[in-house]
């Protein structure tokens, strides 16, 4: 289930339902002005599943699940396979670059993270392609449980002994990211602004690499999706200070969540699936359908949950409205903080 839509976003996706149409021919030029792409028996051959991302992060760990089940057993019969292309680089654009030119008839789909869909358009100027409009939301995945945790060399182990270590030593705690305009990144740059804490941005290709940085000391504070970091925390290898949602996560019902010393913040995280634009309404509703049952096993679910992942049966239109409202929420918040990647 879906963690509660707070006010704000109840409004702003009402208002994204209502200008849907006049948004489609907003922003940059799409990639290709398609027609729905019209074809046989799917899927008829093997299926392409590309992570914008490095090897271990939080998309990478749910496109290989997917793939283990999407479309079994049907496929073996077939002779079809599922299979997991890690194209890094560039904040997620790269491999996303890569979906929205590729055919638009469902073998090639990006698993993509709020960042990539909802935030590059205003962080990257002259991207040559649009992350709205050049895509079919095909389903959402999952909401990640964003959490910001420390290592174990920080002498530190509440979010208020966190903003006091921070005021106390500025510019002395690197913080990693999974790069420059992620998700990772404007969580603590957002953080850093409205509290006027200096700390040292270390940007690294994914959220992978970003947590082995953090592990090895190289930097001591990170953000991102507890999947990432649960594992590391009964080793005492890192500590999780905090959740970033409005609220406790019933998945971590003893972290805190900022908002219980900093009403107000709050910063939510999630990831989905898309197509090239042009994909056939009945083949993306057909792996909408696949998708949202893969995401409902009961081991799959569970193993989810121990990854503080929580699953959300949406149809794909409803995902694509949770994508354009939380496309403006994002980019009024990245103009605030002046922040744009090369």
């Amino acid at each position: 289930m879906a963690p509660p839509i707070t006010a704000s976003r109840r409004r702003l996706l009402a208002r994204s339902l209502a200008v849907s149409g006049a948004l489609a021919g907003a922003g940059l030029v799409p990639v290709h002005a398609r027609r729905p792409h019209r074809s046989g028996a799917f899927p008829a051959r093997p299926i392409r599943l590309i992570v914008p991302f490095a090897p271990g992060g939080s998309t990478d760990l749910l496109a290989r699940l997917i793939a283990r089940h999407l479309f079994e057993p049907s496929r073996a019969a077939a002779g079809h396979s599922v299979w997991v292309d890690n194209v890094a680089g560039a904040g997620g654009n790269t491999g996303a670059a890569m979906v929205a030119r590729a055919p638009a008839d469902g073998h090639t789909l990006e698993i993509g993270a709020m960042s990539t869909h909802a935030m590059n358009a205003k962080l990257y100027r002259g991207l040559p392609f649009d992350p709205i409009q050049d895509f079919d939301t095909v389903a959402m995945l999952a909401y990640a449980i964003n959490v910001i945790a420390v290592s174990a060399d920080l002498p530190v182990h509440t979010f208020p002994e966190l903003l006091a270590y921070l005021r106390a030593h500025p510019g002395r705690v690197n913080y990693a990211s999974g790069g420059v305009g992620t998700h990772n990144h404007l969580t603590l740059a957002l953080l850093a602004k409205t509290q006027q804490l200096d700390m040292v941005h270390v940007p690294y290709r994914g959220g992978g690499p970003a947590v082995a940085a953090l592990l090895q000391g190289e930097c001591q504070l990170f953000a991102g999706g507890a999947s990432l970091l649960l594992p590391h925390v009964p080793s005492g290898r890192v500590r999780l200070i905090a959740v970033t949602e409005g609220q406790r996560s019933a998945l971590l019902p003893d972290v805190p969540s900022v908002a219980e010393t900093l009403p107000g913040y709050e910063v939510t995280n999630w990831y989905g699936v898309f197509a090239p634009r042009g994909l056939d309404p009945a083949v993306r509703q057909q792996l909408n359908r696949e998708i949202n049952r893969v995401t409902a096993l009961p081991d799959v679910a569970r193993y989810l949950r121990s990854l503080g992942l929580m699953t959300s049966q949406l149809d794909a239109d409803q995902a694509h409205a949770i994508l354009q409202a939380d496309q403006q929420l994002w980019s009024a918040t990245i103009d605030g903080l002046g922040i744009h990647a090369e």
